[in-house]
């Protein structure tokens, strides 16, 4: 089996979009994580961790899942942790863990703590011009937005990962408002909207 995302990260020139693949072979058991460098074995961890203390079960296989480093603009930790979400999200595909036939056509962004919560980047509000850079019009008429709700709206058609997740149990989902700038949409349950 094997899968594609498209992810989006932050860098101090804005917003970069990356693309992940994966697949799971007869083998020997193992998770390998490539294209994030020294954090690899870290994020790794993480989402070993994020599995095992769920008692969720993964097949014995091998997954590999990689991010195309070729496409990567940035690689500092700051940068590289929002792919912590699409490689969890990945892994749990390639293990028949997450009900949905594909995720080629997804986007999405997201680091991950420990304790289970999922932060989410808030979505810019120039979003869909950042897209028509960066993908062409058959990409982009069939992309999904794999994010938080909670209310907020974006440009494409939106799959709510809290929905998507909701079988999975003692995950959290926010949106870190932290890394909200001024490209960022004001979200609507914000004391500011």
């Amino acid at each position: 089996m094997e899968t594609q995302l498209k992810a989006f990260y932050r860098t101090p020139q804005g917003v970069k979009f990356v693309n992940l693949f994966g697949y799971a072979t007869k083998g020997v058991p193992s998770l390998e994580i490539n294209g994030v460098g020294r954090l690899s074995k870290n994020i790794k961890e993480k989402i070993i961790y994020l599995t095992r203390i769920r008692k969720l079960a993964i097949p014995l296989r091998r997954f590999v899942v990689c991010v195309d480093i070729n496409e990567l603009q940035d690689q500092s930790i700051e940068s590289l942790r929002w792919l912590e979400f699409p490689l969890l999200l990945m892994y749990w595909h390639l293990s028949g863990l997450i009900p949905i036939a594909k995720l080629d056509n997804c986007l999405c962004s997201g680091w991950l703590n420990a304790n289970g919560e999922i932060h989410h980047m808030y979505p810019p509000r120039n979003l869909g011009d950042l897209m028509k850079r960066s993908f062409n019009l058959n990409e982009i008429n069939s992309l999904k937005f794999l994010s938080f709700s909670n209310g907020a709206t974006s440009q494409i058609d939106m799959i709510d990962s809290k929905l998507l997740l909701e079988h999975i149990p003692n995950l959290v989902f926010k949106y870190d408002m932290n890394q909200m700038d001024r490209s960022s949409a004001i979200p609507t349950n914000s004391f500011i909207a």
